[in-house]
């Protein structure tokens, strides 16, 4: 049955609460969405019989004693599939997951420094993304989200980016040799869309998502949408100052946040002291400086490295000043904390004790809550599987 464009916006309503919400009532998706009891009834059961949607059975908690029993409605797995992937100067991550955001099949390219200005070419994702696709057919993926290192412009299919080898890469390639739909959004805003889409918490409160990758990027979701999307400086916490007279940013700036907090500029200051220092241990773990990741640098912090330990405590310090900042910003209620540093506990802790040395609260100011999240090569594939079921199946948004 064809939709009308009103129907298929009620439609999209009720999916996302169910999604983000669920289990869920009829009656409590009428009085959270205001759609009648009666249009809620009728579009709910047309996505029962798609058997997208099921009943759970009725509902027994305490607000619903008395009357009529409420039958909870929610998603049903597996109803179709999805692949996503996310290009980043690291690696090329792949994943198929169902409409639930459970993973089925997960594939990462690594680079590294010899081997990355080769691998990192349309030609090259194409191949690998189409033998993804292949290797997996039998689950008949309907739409392929990538999760970006930057922004899409639409315009000219390419990535907006600071970054000179991403300004060149052309998705329109992309477009012309992969059969399925495809879509595209800034790896942070996926991870973002997918920390609301599959939460166990269900609890859908404003909240930031602080990637902290070569880059450093802030999304935050606002009564249920990604603010300020379409506006390419927001979100760039990265190019907040918080050290006026610091080190000159690629920016222009001096000072700011990513010159003492992003991998690219950690790996920057450990490569030089690699070269000047007889007592880093990171001659020991690694043959040169070209050679230095973040994997490296936490290791010897862990060893008690003198200089790499100054290097993390200062990108710490700084990282808590601006974290604190942000609920005095923007009306948040959590922030997520994402990134490969944040998955050593040392710095998790000293990161937590810094902020709570800080956050002196105002009176009947609210209280925000921080999480930290794994980092996995793989969590901004799953994003942009999140992003993809957003737009095939929620919004109904067919590319071809």
């Amino acid at each position: 049955m064809t939709l009308t464009t009103k129907q298929r916006e009620l439609r999209t309503k009720i999916l996302d609460k169910i999604y983000v919400h669920g289990p869920i009532s009829r009656i409590e998706i009428s009085n959270h969405t205001g759609i009648t009891p009666a249009t809620v009834s009728e579009i709910t059961g047309s996505l029962l019989k798609e058997n997208l949607i099921y009943e759970l059975g009725e509902d027994s908690s305490e607000n619903n004693k008395s009357g009529r029993k409420r039958i909870l409605l929610d998603i049903a797995a597996h109803h179709s599939f999805y692949i996503g992937c996310e290009l980043s100067e690291k690696y090329f991550s792949f994943c198929l997951s169902d409409n639930i955001g459970k993973i089925y099949a997960e594939k990462v390219i690594k680079f590294n420094a010899g081997n990355k200005n080769d691998a990192l070419t349309e030609a090259h994702f194409i191949e690998e993304l189409n033998h993804f696709i292949h290797c997996h057919h039998s689950y008949q993926p309907k739409a392929v989200g990538i999760a970006l290192p930057g922004h899409f412009n639409d315009k000219s299919k390419t990535i907006y980016s600071n970054n000179t080898h991403w300004k060149n890469f052309n998705l329109g390639l992309l477009l012309e040799n992969v059969e399925l739909p495809i879509y595209f959004k800034n790896n942070v805003h996926c991870m973002a869309n997918a920390e609301r889409l599959f939460s166990k918490n269900h609890i859908d409160d404003n909240f930031i998502f602080f990637h902290v990758s070569r880059g450093m990027f802030c999304s935050y979701i606002y009564e249920g949408h990604t603010y300020g999307e379409n506006k390419f400086l927001v979100g760039e916490i990265g190019h907040t100052i918080v050290h006026p007279d610091g080190e000159l940013c690629e920016c222009g700036k001096r000072g700011c946040l990513q010159t003492y907090a992003s991998e690219a500029w950690i790996i920057k200051k450990s490569r030089i002291l690699y070269e000047s220092s007889n007592t880093t241990f990171l001659g020991q773990l690694t043959p040169d400086k070209h050679s230095i990741t973040i994997e490296t640098i936490l290791s010897a912090y862990k060893m008690g490295d003198e200089g790499v330990t100054n290097i993390l405590n200062n990108a710490i310090k700084y990282l808590s000043i601006t974290i604190n900042n942000l609920p005095m910003l923007i009306d948040t209620n959590k922030i997520i904390l994402h990134g490969e540093l944040f998955n050593e506990p040392v710095l998790n802790n000293l990161l937590s004790h810094y902020l709570n040395q800080n956050n002196i609260l105002l009176p009947l100011s609210h209280t925000w809550d921080i999480a930290f999240k794994q980092y996995s090569d793989i969590n901004g594939a799953l994003g942009a599987c999140s992003f993809a079921i957003s737009n095939f199946l929620l919004k109904g948004k067919i590319k071809s």
